[in-house]
């Protein structure tokens, strides 16, 4: 389970935007109940008429005391042929907490609202330099798009929607409707991909002799100070936090957000091998697959290589996202294919061109058989030369297709969990508990282990984990000891020092003990200075040293690699025909 972020996901709930029918004219006269009480704490104003086109509104986030970041808002004014439809424009900039006394970079990103003149909303987008996600109302339904993945959303209008610690989308919400003292609710949608929240406050009028003055207290722990339908101030005591609005004139940042980078394609230069399309046929019912073989120069028979990828699904070339994450499989296949094998790489389902389908470990070991019988009949190829490349739960995959298939003469497994997956969940979870406050640990370790018995027996799973559930139940099934008693081909067993993915002090010496009890064959390259994905890495790695572009897979390590699997296969008997011709 993840440690709960810095407190500013408190923020992105705050919003306020009750189901109450917009005015159609302003009025800031003060109104009383029946015992002469002031009731209203703001009329409500049309969309057009709550800021100057151009105008900024900036909100500091401090927490203990410190900033923590900045969120900025500008009204951009009515939309250029669309009547009736106004644009807003927000900027968020967060100062996560640095390390070994440096500063660390600050995380950025922009968005956009098209509302209408109910103020609900109609389209926009929230964008950082590894990530975009659009959204778009079709009649009760938000669509959301983050390239690959789709979404929707119910919608009713008058519902409160709001991007994370975009305070002025809050500010919107509450400038738009008619505020009175007593209780709120209302349904809130995140525009940034979380579950809507039914959202409830009490307001209150502390001073009848300022009617336009309010104080909101949520059902978030949120006590949020309004001034004639604007915040002034926002305090989330629990976490220390609070959201200011400073009083010099405000301004709007410089800096923009270019967006997530496009990941393409392209052969090494002086690469010597040729591409040729290929579809991986499957039984009915299966998801429709696609792929390509990379032939050496030359007429073969050539040895073949199957590179299986781990957990994350991703393309023939190993892009993955969003965000965008290069997760290196094609530097590993390019290689291969200049070492002199014919090579087979393959969209997983739901990516490149090939088509969807459930997301689940026996899906993915099937889809690696229609990927191996792929690569066993191509003409220029040797099926009594096979080598199998599993990178991650891959490895596993690789072992289960070597105890089917005689052919396959070695098995190559990188950074391959030695543990049963139950095991390395608890690990994980063991790790994260760290991160907690320690008052807070036995509730979490709690939820953890509840979460777990969920994921085990498919009941009660949350719905934020509900679309793995199915593979996490079915990996849990998976002894490595069995897979490696499996087959007689050798085993190569790599693995980088800076992977925080497996345990390098335990899974690789996991896989060596279970070799050697079964009387396998095995040799254990470590690598020092690499990570999960065999790429140099300087720093402690983590999820976002992933997005680093100019990263590439060690070309040491991929030397080492080619050399000992042309080491396994020896070439054919010229007589020697391809199995099955």
């Amino acid at each position: 389970m993840r440690p709960r972020p810095l407190a500013l996901a408190a923020l992105a709930l705050s919003l306020a935007s009750a189901c109450l029918k917009i005015p159609t004219e302003e009025s800031k006269s003060p109104e009383t109940g029946s015992e002469g009480q002031v009731t209203l704490a703001w009329p409500g104003a049309a969309v057009d008429k709550l800021y100057r086109p151009g105008e900024v509104r900036v909100y500091t986030m401090m927490q203990a005391g410190k900033p923590i970041g900045t969120s900025w808002g500008r009204y951009e004014g009515p939309v250029d042929g669309e009547p009736g439809h106004f644009r807003f424009a927000t900027r968020i900039e967060l100062r996560p907490p640095g390390r070994d006394g440096k500063p660390a970079e600050p995380l950025r990103s922009s968005g956009e609202i098209v509302v209408d003149a109910r103020g609900d909303l109609v389209r926009g987008f929230e964008r950082s330099n590894a990530a975009e996600l659009t959204f778009e109302r079709k009649g009760d339904a938000i669509h959301f798009s983050s390239g690959r993945e789709r979404d929707e959303i119910t919608y009713r209008s008058g519902d409160a929607f709001m991007a994370f610690s975009a305070i002025f989308h809050e500010e919107l919400m509450f400038g738009l409707r008619r505020l009175e003292a007593g209780e709120l609710a209302w349904r809130l949608v995140s525009l940034s991909g979380s579950m809507p929240t039914e959202w409830t406050a009490t307001l209150t009028i502390p001073d009848p002799a300022a009617p336009g003055r309010a104080t909101v207290k949520t059902n978030l722990g949120e006590t949020i100070e309004l001034r004639d339908g604007r915040i002034e101030k926002i305090q989330i005591e629990a976490d220390d936090v609070e959201v200011q609005v400073p009083v010099q004139p405000p301004t709007w940042p410089e800096w923009a957000i270019a967006g997530p980078p496009v990941l393409k394609y392209s052969p090494p230069p002086g690469a010597k091998f040729t591409r040729r399309e290929v579809e991986l046929p499957g039984r009915p019912g299966e998801p429709a697959l696609a792929g390509e073989v990379l032939l050496p120069p030359g007429n073969g028979p050539f040895p073949g290589a199957l590179l299986l990828p781990g957990t994350g699904q991703q393309d023939r070339f190993g892009f993955a996202g969003p965000p965008p994450v290069d997760l290196g499989s094609h530097s590993i296949t390019d290689a291969l294919a200049e070492a002199g094998f014919a090579v087979l790489r393959f969209d997983e389902r739901g990516f490149g061109s090939s088509a969807e389908g459930p997301v689940s470990y026996l899906g993915q070991l099937e889809d690696a058989r229609r990927a191996l019988r792929t690569l066993l009949v191509q003409d220029e190829v040797d099926p009594d030369r096979i080598v199998l490349v599993g990178h991650g739960e891959g490895g596993w995959k690789a072992l289960a297709l070597a105890a089917e298939d005689p052919g396959v003469k070695a098995v190559a497994l990188l950074a391959t969990p030695g543990r049963p997956y139950e095991q390395i969940l608890r690990s994980q979870g063991e790790a994260a508990l760290q991160a907690v406050p320690p008052q807070l640990r036995d509730d979490a370790k709690k939820t953890q282990e509840k979460t777990l018995q969920a994921l085990k027996t498919g009941h009660n799973v949350p719905p934020e984990l509900a679309a793995q559930a199915l593979w996490v139940r079915e990996i849990l099934q998976v002894s490595p000891e069995a897979l490696i008693a499996g087959s007689e081909a050798p085993l190569w067993i790599a693995q980088g020092n800076k992977d925080f993915e497996v345990d390098p002090g335990r899974d690789p010496q996991e896989l060596m003990k279970l070799a050697k009890r079964r009387k396998r064959k095995a040799e254990l390259r470590p690598f020092a200075d690499l990570d999960h994905l065999f790429k140099p890495e300087p720093e402690n790695s983590n999820p976002a040293r992933y997005l680093d572009a100019a990263r590439t897979v060690d070309h040491a390590f991929l030397g080492q690699l080619t050399t000992w699997l042309q080491g396994q296969v020896k070439p054919a008997p010229a007589s020697a025909k391809p199995r099955g011709k």
